[in-house]
Parts: structure tokens; C-alpha cells; sequence
């Protein structure tokens, strides 16, 4: 072995593992697109290596195709919309598989070394392969698309067909292998079978199981990858495309668990079975019913904890940023809000996380479906947008139906359900949903994201004006009726500016004979003594701050708690959220007394990203917004 083949297999040893490493990576949203970065590198590399090792680097000709076609590719992927991007990949796919296929071909034809019964082998496999990969693709493609129907198309005597074209595909590359044929005409039976194997075994797909074909014919590729490098003796094309085969089919093991499906039933076209089911008349919504929408706010208002489950719609409408909106005002209300992606909720695997994390929805919001089967009637509301088949309850009752034994979220007990759909007509599966005749469930029909923009839009409007006042006058009430008050200053106030509001609101209440105590934590500001020196500005005397150990205690015996700006250094969670930063912090007892008043901008998490338990507390009102502002209307009140 020569200098340049030893320098050739190392660079490939590192190609394929930083292969393995980008795949590994993309498995894992925070780290799936430097993930996506490594593996493009690698393959990048591989070419170039590729070009280099065979001193081809420097062939005009060659070199203009490739820089063409990157152009092209930057250009066209730019222009594709994230509601296409699961043909998108169905089509370059497709095409990974016919480039197979090529090279079984031209190797087969004599450009290349003289090839054996081995070669002959791996090049008709390639070239099956390849066609079935590609022609598969290319329905798979109309599928989503819209061009082609969605319903499964079922020949007469279709599995003999199947069969049949699958054998003599493979009968081929014998022949090819051992002779018996002109090499001319068994390329273009070897072709013509396995084209037509593909499309016969992808038009009976129906687009529910659809997701499942994609990332099965992925894996198909994979092999065509690996046939194709067997046969051309490049190790490195061999070992790529088994990590792409063996992806893909992990892949397609997780969709058929996700859907409780196994494999064979799908190629063999038993879930494409038509059965009949009670028929909702469809109904649809040009403008958002605005009696239905008042409700939905009202049930969102005073809900604590909020489901919400997007499905294919919210890609068609476009509506992740409305659902990031509408979350970012649940949350400021003080509800905890989770979102959960049924595995088959998009046309293809990962579709639903790309979009949510496309809105900037945190990943941690994210919970796996299958755990909250013991838990989702715990939730207040559930708010499905977009999704039919994945919370359809007939998938439990009705037999003999495409849907029938699918696992879904079953969301039809919960107390009140939110369906922002287009209109009632059936899932990609055509069977009707139960859910719409409920009297637990509201309909918000029309186009998604202008239904959940409206939904947004008014929660948060009727937090930021009439509700608020609310809250102020039951806070101004407690602090009237205190004889004990202890105010707790965090970095909050410090931002809003907000030291000579509190004075201003502890000489009111000391006016009225209100005892008056400031509870200082060792770590409020950025910096030992930063709240003393805010307070010490405004003239608070030095005999009213004290320090935690003190006056824990006595927050027992405290009438009302008035937290300004503070979060960490009062999150009971310091206590029980073992393993979290924020685990045995010492904090102030705010929640032992009777009463706690938040002035905090919004609910979301301190420094240490931890969830405090206060914000949903029965004994806690919440005025949220800017400190400066909220004590000012408070102060007014009293």
C-alpha cells in the first residue's frame, strides 16, 4: 500500500465517523444543527477525497457540473417553504437512490475494472435498489405534494403483483450476474422491473402511513449506497451508506412503534383497509366564531396547566410563531404550558420539532406522548391546532379502518378542549373524528394561524387591561387588611427603577399602622449589599432590612408578602428539585405566609432556569408587568 492510499483510508476513517458523529448529534434538537453541519462537512470531504484519490480533482468539465449544482441546490433549498420540506426530502432521496443506480450501470457497461460474478452482483443490487428507492421517492413526493390522492391505490391481484415484479427484479441480477441475456437488455428489464416494483408498492401507502415509506425508502437508499460502493471497490461509499441504511431503519422501527404498526403489515398493505365510520358533517369557518373565541379566552384565563398539540396544520397555515405567542401569554398569566409532538403529527419524522423550534418554542416544553397517558386529564386545557388522526378517538373503537389500533393522545376527558382546525372533514386516514360533537370541546374553525393569533391576541389583551385591575384591587384589599407586612426586593426592582415606589408604598402602609419589615436575601442583587445600597437610597432606615436568618421565622406570622423583582431567592423548589441548580439554595420563607403579592415582570424561570412552584399557589396573586408601573396602581388603590 502506497503513501497516498494510507493518507486516503485515514482521511476515510474520519469522514465516516464524523458521519456517525453529525447523525448521532441531529438525534438531539439542542445539538441537531451543528449535527447537520458535521455531516455535510463530511460529506463534502468525502467527495473532494473521492476527486482527489483518483486524479480527478482538476477536471474542468467535472468541476463546472459541481459548482453548477451547488448553486442550484443553495438556490432552490432557500426557496423551499418548511411546509415542503418533507418532499423535499422524499426527492433528494429519490434521487440518491437513481445515482446508485447509475454507477451500478456504468460499471456494469465496462467503464472501470474488469468486473466479476462479485461486481455483476452488487451492480444489479445497486441498480434495484437505486429504481425502487427513486420511483418509490417520486410517488412518495405526489403523495405529500397534493398531486397524487392521499388514498391508497389497490390493483387487482396487487400483492401477486408486488411479489411477483419484486422476484424477477432480483431474478435479474442473477442473469446479469451469470449471463443468459444481452447486457443492454437485461439493464433495461433490471430497470423497468424494479421502477415498476416501486411505484406498485407506493401508490397502496395511503398518506397516513406515510412518514413510515420515507424513512423506510431512506434506508433503502442506504443499501443502494453500499451495493454501489461494493461494486466500484470504495470502502468509504460502503461504510457510508450502511450508517445511512442502518439510520433509516432504526428510524422506521421508531415510526412503526409511534404508530403501532409493524412493517410488514404496511408493505404487505393491511393498514390501507377502507371501513366505515359515523359521518360529522364537515363544517368550516371563513372569520373566527367570536362567541367561541370569548370562550376559549375565558377558559385559557383561568386555566393552570395547558396542553398544546400541533399537527400537520399548523405547517400549512404557518401558525408555530401564533403558538409561540399564545404560550408566551398563558405563561404570563401564570399557567404552565407544555406542547407534546405526536411522532407521526407531520408528514415526516422530526417535521413538528423543526417547526416549534423554527417559533423559538423552548425544547424543554416538550413532552414525549407516550408519558403523558397517566397524566393528561391533570391538564386544565388542551388545545389541539391542526390535528385530526393523532387525537381521534375512533382509532380506539373503529374496526377495520385505516386509523384503527393507532396510538393517539386521548384528550377527550380532559375538562376543556380547544380544536383550531379548517374545518371537520377527516384526517389523512378518512375517518371521522368523534371529538367534534363533544360538549367538552370548543371549535375554533378557519385558517390556524389566524384563529390562534386571535386567541393570542385577546388573552393577552384582557390580561393587560381589565384582569390586571382585578388583581390590583384584591392586592390592595390584603394590604388594607395587613397588620404585619414583610417586602422582599430582588434584581427586578433594580431594573425597573422601582426603590422609591417601594418606600412609597411601606410609608403608606406604616400610615395606617401596618408593621413594615424589609427581608434582605445575601445574593438579591448581582453583588453582596447592591439591594441595601437601592434602599439605603431612599432613605428606608437600616433597622428595617434584615437579614434572611432573621426574619424567616416570622413570615409564618406575616399577614401579606410583597415581592418585588425577586424569584430564585423565594423559590420553594431550593428545597425538593433535587439535581436542578437551584437545590439547596437557602431562600426567604415567602410561602408560609398567609398571603404573597408577586410584582414580577412575567412567570418565567430565575437565573438558575427553575420553575417556581409560587406562580400557581392559590395564596399568591400575581400583578405582572413592569415594577414601577404595577406600584404605582397599587399605591393609587390604597
Amino acid at each position: 500500500m502506497n503513501e497516498t492510499s494510507i493518507i486516503f483510508y485515514i482521511i476515510s476513517g474520519l469522514v465516516i465517523f464524523g458521519t456517525l458523529v453529525g447523525i448521532a448529534m441531529m438525534s438531539k434538537v439542542k445539538t441537531a444543527v451543528m449535527g447537520n453541519k458535521i455531516g455535510a462537512i463530511s460529506i463534502l470531504a468525502a467527495i473532494l477525497l473521492t476527486l482527489w484519490y483518483n486524479n480527478i480533482l482538476t477536471v474542468i468539465p467535472l468541476m463546472v457540473v459541481m459548482v453548477a449544482s451547488l448553486i442550484f441546490s443553495v438556490w432552490w433549498s432557500s426557496r423551499v417553504k418548511m411546509i415542503a420540506m418533507p418532499q423535499m426530502v422524499a426527492l433528494l432521496n429519490g434521487i440518491g437512490g437513481v445515482a446508485s443506480a447509475i454507477v451500478g450501470a456504468v460499471f456494469l457497461v465496462g467503464i472501470g475494472e474488469e468486473p466479476t460474478v462479485f461486481t455483476d452482483i452488487t451492480s444489479g443490487l445497486a441498480i434495484t435498489i437505486g429504481m425502487i428507492t427513486f420511483f418509490g421517492s417520486m410517488i412518495a413526493v405526489g403523495k405529500l405534494s397534493g398531486k397524487l390522492g392521499q388514498k391508497p391505490v389497490i390493483l387487482p391481484l396487487h400483492q401477486f403483483l408486488t411479489t411477483a415484479l419484486l422476484v424477477l427484479s432480483f431474478i435479474m441480477v442473477g442473469i446479469i450476474a451469470w449471463g443468459g441475456l444481452e447486457l443492454w437488455i437485461a439493464l433495461l428489464l433490471i430497470s423497468a422491473l424494479s421502477a415498476a416494483f416501486g411505484i406498485v408498492f407506493s401508490i397502496r401507502i395511503g398518506g397516513a402511513d406515510m412518514p413510515i415509506t420515507i424513512s423506510l425508502l431512506n434506508s433503502m437508499t442506504g443499501v443502494a449506497l453500499s451495493a454501489a460502493g461494493m461494486s466500484v471497490g470504495d470502502p468509504m461509499l460502503i461504510a457510508v451508506g450502511g450508517i445511512v441504511g442502518a439510520a433509516g431503519l432504526i428510524l422506521t422501527q421508531i415510526m412503526c412503534k409511534g404508530m403501532n404498526r409493524s412493517l410488514l403489515e404496511i408493505i404487505m398493505g393491511k393498514t390501507t383497509v377502507a371501513g366505515t365510520t359515523t359521518e360529522v358533517a364537515a363544517s368550516s369557518a371563513s372569520n373566527v366564531d367570536e362567541v367561541g373565541l370569548a370562550s376559549c379566552v375565558s377558559q385559557l384565563k383561568d386555566a393552570k396547566r395547558v396542553l398544546i398539540v400541533p399537527g400537520y396544520g399548523v405547517a400549512l397555515s404557518g401558525a408555530q410563531n401564533a403558538l409561540k405567542s399564545l404560550s408566551d401569554a398563558l405563561e404570563e398569566n401564570g399557567a404552565k404550558v407544555d406542547f407534546t409532538i405526536h411522532p407521526v403529527a407531520g408528514r415526516t419524522a422530526g417535521h413538528m420539532n423543526v417547526l416549534l423550534a423554527d417559533a423559538d418554542i423552548p425544547y424543554e416544553k416538550l413532552r414525549e406522548t407516550r408519558s403523558l397517558d397517566s397524566e393528561i386529564n391533570q391538564y386544565d386545557v388542551v388545545v389541539a391546532v391542526g390535528a385530526n388522526d393523532i387525537i381521534n378517538p375512533a382509532a380506539i373503537t373503529a374496526k377495520d379502518t385505516a386509523i384503527y389500533g393507532l396510538p393517539i393522545l386521548n384528550i377527550e376527558n380532559v375538562k376543556q378542549v380547544i380544536l383550531c382546525n379548517l374545518d371537520t372533514k377527516p384526517g389523512r386516514a378518512g375517518v371521522s373524528s368523534p371529538l367534534y360533537t363533544k360538549d367538552n370541546v370548543t371549535l375554533l374553525l378557519g385558517d390556524a394561524s389566524e384563529t390562534v393569533g386571535k386567541l393570542a391576541d385577546k388573552l393577552s389583551a384582557r390580561l393587560k387591561t381589565n384582569d390586571i385591575s382585578v388583581e390590583v384591587e384584591k392586592a390592595s384589599k390584603l394590604l388594607t387588611e395587613a397588620k404585619k407586612v414583610i417586602i422582599i426586593p430582588g434584581y427586578g426592582m433594580a431594573l425597573a427603577n422601582a426603590q422609591g415606589l417601594v418606600r412609597e408604598l411601606s410609608d403608606k402602609l406604616e400610615k395606617k399602622g401596618t408593621s413594615v419589615d424589609f427581608a434582605i436575601h445575601p445574593v438579591a442583587g448581582r453583588m453582596p449589599g447592591h439591594m441595601n445600597v437601592l434602599l439605603a437610597e431612599v432613605d428606608i432606615s437600616y433597622d428595617k432590612l434584615r437579614e434572611m436568618n432573621d426574619i424567616n421565622p416570622e413570615f409564618a406570622n406575616c399577614d401579606v408578602c410583597v415581592v418585588v423583582g425577586a424569584n430564585d431567592v423565594i423559590n420553594p423548589a431550593a428545597r425538593d428539585a433535587v439535581g436542578t441548580p437551584i437545590y439547596g439554595m437557602p431562600i426567604l420563607s415567602a410561602d408560609e405566609a398567609k398571603h404573597v403579592i408577586i410584582c414580577n415582570y412575567d412567570t418565567k424561570p430565575g437565573y438558575a432556569g427553575v420553575d417556581n412552584p409560587l406562580y400557581t399557589s392559590d395564596a399568591v396573586t400575581l400583578l405582572l408587568g413592569d415594577a414601577a408601573k404595577t406600584l404605582k396602581d397599587l399605591i393609587g388603590r390604597l
